[in-house]
């Protein structure tokens, strides 16, 4: 994984109940680039920056049948 940037395939870890939950492992199955922080519809995107996850403009879709915004999503170690 890279530290710059999140891609479709990578292991994050992600924290369920709008990241109140402890954290569990998932692959980002798909990805979108959103305008504005905490929207639900983006441009799709292969990659991110992990500046972008930081300020909630990305959108995720989960191997365990969950979607998530950016502040649920941190890199996997």
């Amino acid at each position: 994984m890279s530290t710059t940037m999140v891609k479709i395939g990578d292991t994050v870890l992600w924290r369920g109940c709008f990241g109140k939950d402890a954290p569990r492992r998932a692959v980002v199955e798909w990805m979108e680039i959103t305008e504005a922080p905490r929207m639900k519809d983006g441009e799709e995107a292969e990659e991110a920056p992990w500046t972008l996850v930081r300020e909630n403009k990305v959108l995720f879709g989960l191997d365990n049948e969950h979607w998530a915004y950016g502040s649920q999503i941190s890199p996997a170690k």
